[in-house]
């Protein structure tokens, strides 16, 4: 790993730690071959956050919030959204198998997003696809 690499780490597990958030940019698509991209948060500790949906020209189309829980061999979660502008809410779930040491907590899986990639799959009401997420300190 290059003396960046770890710097890095080490600045987002200080901002983590004070109680910084981290925040980075994700990317989705679906099935039917549909994509979607926006930006996320996570707050101290990394157990939950925001996500926003933008549309191609940068306007606000989802916001909402996320959570996750950990089992032996992977991450899952839920989220939640409201559509700008309009009533009503959408929600769906979404996991994650990074390849981390089983003891390591979410906070690290946001880290390890400053140097690679991060993925996974998300379902929500009949749809499903897979998402990448990076992080930015």
């Amino acid at each position: 790993m290059s003396a960046t690499c770890v710097l890095t780490v080490l600045a987002a597990s200080t901002m983590l730690a004070s109680g910084a958030e981290l925040r980075g940019g994700w990317s989705a698509s679906a099935a039917s071959g549909q994509r979607f991209g926006g930006s996320w948060t996570a707050e101290a500790g990394g157990a939950t956050g925001t996500w926003t949906l933008y549309d191609a020209a940068g306007k606000i189309l989802l916001q909402g919030g996320w959570s996750v829980s950990k089992s032996p061999k992977a991450w899952s979660g839920a989220w939640r959204a409201t559509v700008a502008g309009r009533s009503g809410e959408y929600s769906g779930t979404w996991t994650a198998s990074p390849i981390l040491a089983p003891e390591a907590n979410f906070a690290r899986l946001l880290e390890s997003a400053l140097n690679e990639v991060v993925t996974g799959a998300w379902k929500a009401a009949g749809n499903a696809g897979a998402w990448s997420i990076r992080a930015s300190p």
